[in-house]
């Protein structure tokens, strides 16, 4: 039986796959317990001794894939403390690559698509990159250094949405919740994604591994949307009457500067998979049968 090893398995896309791969051998790796994944999956580990912890681990079970799910996410954390930033983006990503190497694992390392400020609407995996703030920073330096360390990795690019389902709403759970309740939000026009569920996201990453892909892949929804425009979508598709208000982000009025055009070309992905990836309404749904099953549970 396939072993998979999560290592941040207790953050959106970690928890959620742990969920996914149930009938696999999958064990999560994490700071802490959480109650979105069963603590018999999860192992306590301790960051700051990483290799360590996971070397004694791996003695007993040797993972055929190790999925590397760890981020510092949050912009202004990143910007207010760059060394943090650099330890939990890059620090980590550079030990889990060398352990991959060590037990022969298959490594998957989770990227970002914070990297782009032209009017392009897709983005390929050449396209130029443009760093505006420390998290783009820290997650374009860790691509760099997994690549380095292990030629055969996986580095993902994406824009992942879901289900977080603890004590911490994800972007997707606030706009559920906000639309439920009829709570009037703002969402902007000119900040564009690729968004892909965690689910879906979690299901080519197996093809991936059977098809042994390496270097750099964009795996995202085949489409691009604005925040407003998808928000208004999902409150459609999930029978909540909109309210949302909209404007523009503009940097000058953010605490953080960001990049605005995320959208990502999937040519290169569809091409090696011989797949279609989602669309936005593909997506939509995906998660529409997950908040039905949630609440069903």
């Amino acid at each position: 039986m396939l072993k998979i090893a999560i290592i941040g398995g207790t953050g959106l896309l970690g928890s959620n796959l742990v969920k996914l791969y149930g009938n696999y051998d999958v064990k999560a790796f994490s700071r802490k317990q959480s109650s979105n994944i069963e603590n018999r999956l999860n192992c306590v580990i301790d960051p700051n001794n990483l290799v360590k912890d996971l070397d004694a681990k791996f003695t007993k079970w040797q993972p055929d894939i190790i999925i590397n799910t760890v981020a510092l996410v949050n912009l202004q954390v990143c910007e207010n403390d760059y060394t943090l930033a650099y330890d939990c983006n890059v620090r980590i990503a550079k030990e889990i690559a060398e352990l991959s190497n060590k037990w022969n694992s298959y490594f998957i390392h989770i990227s970002t698509d914070h990297y782009y400020t032209d009017q392009q609407k897709f983005h390929s995996e050449l396209s130029k990159i443009d760093i505006v703030n420390n998290y783009a920073k820290t997650k374009y330096i860790a691509e760099k250094e997994v690549y380095a360390i292990n030629q055969d990795a996986l580095i993902v690019r994406t824009n992942i949405i879901g289900f977080r389902n603890n004590e911490k709403d994800s972007f997707f759970e606030w706009l559920l919740n906000s639309l439920e309740k009829n709570i009037q939000i703002n969402m902007y026009t000119n900040f564009f994604t690729s968004p892909i569920s965690a689910k879906q996201l979690g299901e080519i990453l197996i093809k991936c591994y059977h098809h042994k892909l390496e270097g750099i892949y964009n795996i995202c929804s085949s489409e691009v949307i604005d925040k407003f425009s998808f928000g208004v979508k999902t409150a459609h598709i999930f029978d909540f009457k909109p309210d949302i208000s909209h404007s523009e982000l503009t940097n000058s009025k953010s605490t953080v500067d960001r990049a605005l055009n995320l959208g990502l070309d999937t040519t290169k992905i569809t091409n090696e998979l011989n797949i279609q990836l989602p669309t936005i309404d593909e997506t939509l749904m995906c998660l529409y049968q997950e908040y039905n099953l949630n609440k069903d549970e």
